[in-house]
């Protein structure tokens, strides 16, 4: 698997014109900055939904002429959809956190690891 994964790397290197030892720095600078990019945005994303799904609590039980069942129906359908986005969008995050994570800390590892998914 190891030579697999050396002839790939050199033989992207001939095609790209650039020395070995100069693609894996590349490539973590590259993915670092793609991963802070997503994890900033997803991460806005997630508090903005978090402040609607706040809001639409609030506003769901403002109204005081509805009895318990309805206030709890309409929670419901206000903040079904802002959740459900709200909890995806941490996940990704997350996800999102980790992979970086991996790119600051072992650069070499996850360029490794990103070559030899391309091979399977």
């Amino acid at each position: 698997m190891s030579k697999e994964v050396t002839e790939i790397i050199n033989t992207l290197c001939e095609k790209l014109g650039v020395a070995a030892s100069v693609l894996v720095p590349e490539l973590a600078k590259y993915n670092i900055a793609r991963l802070c990019f997503l994890t900033a945005v997803l991460t806005i994303l997630a508090v903005i939904m978090i402040a609607v799904v706040v809001k639409l609590v609030k506003w769901s039980f403002g109204n005081e002429d509805a009895d318990w069942e309805e206030k709890a129906f309409s929670l419901f359908l206000t903040c079904f959809i802002p959740g459900v986005v709200m909890v995806i969008l941490t996940c990704c995050a997350i996800a999102s956190a980790t992979d970086l994570i991996g790119w600051i800390a072992s650069p070499t590892a996850s360029a490794v690891k990103e070559i030899t998914s391309m091979i399977k």
